[in-house]
């Protein structure tokens, strides 16, 4: 399998051993990181974004962000070993709707930028 697209966490037990044994770190108000390291060798991510942050289309955007946005981080030859849950916390209604690309880029870059420190 070719390293440039990052490899999906599916299965409950992942997100929930994630949850207990990772580490976390608040980039933001809005959103919430749980990372650990892991033995793949590649880079691993679920999002998690329940129905309190908006609607299916609003949840939906804000998962293909994320995709787009780790997807273009490996293609420019950055490498991490780790598995990484991006949670994206409730917030008043609207919030996700009107949140720019460019805040949530800025989010992840200092969200990931930890987690490569603390790994």
């Amino acid at each position: 399998m070719e390293n440039s697209s990052p490899l999906i966490i599916k299965r409950s037990s992942e997100f929930l051993s994630l949850k207990q044994s990772g580490k976390r770190f608040w980039p933001t108000k809005w959103l919430l990181l749980n990372f650990q390291k892991n033995t793949v060798g590649q880079l691993r991510f679920g999002v998690t974004a329940s129905r309190k942050t908006g609607n299916a289309v609003t949840r939906n955007k804000l998962k293909r962000w994320s995709r787009e946005y780790l997807r273009a981080l490996l293609q420019a030859g950055n490498s991490f070993e780790a598995d990484i849950n991006l949670i994206f916390k409730p917030m008043e209604p609207n919030f996700y709707k009107g949140l720019p690309y460019e805040e949530f880029v800025k989010a992840l870059d200092r969200g990931l930028e930890v987690v490569r420190k603390k790994l």
